[in-house]
């Protein structure tokens, strides 16, 4: 297994020491979480710069690193409904956005054709990262909150219609 491989691995090891630490009762438990989460998402786009580079990319790479970034946020999610007044139905919207993009993905990499990270893909889960993040922050919920859960709830929406669009013009391209 190559290095950014391990990266991902140590990134989906981190999502269950990552809810110990967030449903721990203490500011100091929630601060670590807060920090172990950010380190984990600044190790996203690491890993895949470093396979690029190294021209170390694999299917296995491909598979995992999606799924790092799919558990990780999930777990965040579940405690932020849980402990922090995260509402559940955005929680469930951008789960269901989520899943919806990963079953598309799979059909077209199955059929023989690639559907890449878009730009919006990519600013969707910057987004995510920052509004979770600040979700996790032991302070009392503020406008803040409320803008980022908005902003990220419309370029959520926005991204995974696009790969719909963008899926659509593969199949035509595809035999």
């Amino acid at each position: 297994m190559n290095l950014p491989n391990w990266i991902t691995v140590v990134r989906i090891a981190l999502v269950p020491v990552f809810l110990v630490l967030a449903y721990g009762h203490s500011t100091v438990s929630a601060l670590l979480a807060f920090l172990l989460f950010v380190l984990a998402s600044a190790t996203d786009s690491l890993d895949g710069r470093l396979a690029r580079r190294r021209g170390q990319t694999t299917r296995t790479g491909s598979f995992l690193d999606p799924l790092a970034d799919k558990l990780l946020l999930g777990a965040a999610l579940v405690v932020l409904v849980d402990h922090r007044g995260f509402p559940l139905w955005t929680a469930l919207v951008i789960a269901c956005r989520e899943v919806a993009v990963q079953i598309l993905r799979t059909q077209i990499v199955r059929g023989g054709g690639d559907l890449p990270a878009s730009p919006a893909g990519k600013l969707k889960t910057v987004l995510q990262s920052i509004m979770v993040g600040w979700w996790l922050l032991p302070w009392k919920q503020n406008p803040g909150h409320w803008i980022l859960l908005v902003v990220v709830l419309v370029v959520t929406l926005w991204s995974g219609g696009e790969y719909f669009v963008r899926a659509r013009n593969v199949r035509k391209v595809a035999p």
